[in-house]
């Protein structure tokens, strides 16, 4: 047991960093590792570490926020919230995650070929949406809104992402709470992993500053196709 939480504890803090450079990812290292180590604790221990970093990441960059858009894309969490958890209880999840990851894969590499992407409150709700459903199936709810906050700014893009998903995460957690899906040794597993991901979130400070602009939506999108593979991955 010692052994596989001096693995989790790496991948939580690699996964940290990456997230606190370009606004989502952390999952992307998290989940798989857990799912390989430790299949029960997917979704549920990865989304209670999930929730002081983004609070922390969202007071650390609370001037850059999309306010307006961080509505819209609160309401559109709330419904696909909803959703994810009737597909979570009623479809064979494996099913789920395969169609979740395709989907994701193919708006990423969508993304690769067109040159710019328009944020619009439509689109903020899609992604809102969107995040919900694979935020709650595959605790992978980054990475729809990574997408649509591609072309801005990597702080608007990080803070906002960040206190959508403190909210957002609240909601999934809440949600798998009523489903029956949470136990008392989530919350230990994640207890013993937040100092690892708090010195992951630490240390991103030092590539944040080092970090071009010019190549963050070339990693947005990198990630984001990651993530597609990843859940596909999960679910096979």
């Amino acid at each position: 047991m010692v052994t596989i939480l001096a693995l989790l504890a790496v991948a939580v803090a690699v996964g940290a960093v990456i997230q606190g450079s370009i606004g989502f990812g952390y999952a992307l290292v998290a989940v798989p590792a857990m799912v390989l180590l430790l299949p029960w604790a997917v979704p549920v221990t990865p989304l209670f570490l999930a929730l002081p970093m983004t609070l922390l990441m969202s007071i650390r960059g609370w001037r850059s926020i999309d306010t307006g858009g961080f509505a819209l894309i609160t309401a559109g969490r709330l419904l696909g919230t909803i959703v994810g958890v009737v597909l979570l209880v009623l479809a064979p999840k494996g099913h789920l995650s395969v169609l979740t990851g395709v989907l994701i894969l193919a708006a990423a590499l969508a993304s690769f070929l067109k040159p710019s992407f328009e944020v619009n409150h439509g689109t903020r709700l899609a992604g809102g949406v969107a995040s919900g459903v694979v935020g709650t199936v595959a605790a992978l709810g980054g990475t729809p809104l990574a997408l649509v906050y591609q072309d801005r700014s990597g702080a608007e893009l990080r803070s906002t992402l960040a206190i959508s998903f403190v909210v957002g995460i609240a909601m999934s957690l809440a949600g798998l709470a009523l489903a029956g899906e949470v136990e008392g040794r989530h919350v230990v597993l994640a207890l013993e992993l937040l100092p690892c991901l708090l010195v992951g979130l630490w240390a991103s400070r030092l590539v944040v500053q080092r970090l071009d602009e010019r190549w963050l939506r070339p990693a947005v999108l990198t990630f984001a196709a990651i993530a597609g593979v990843v859940i596909v991955f999960l679910g096979s």
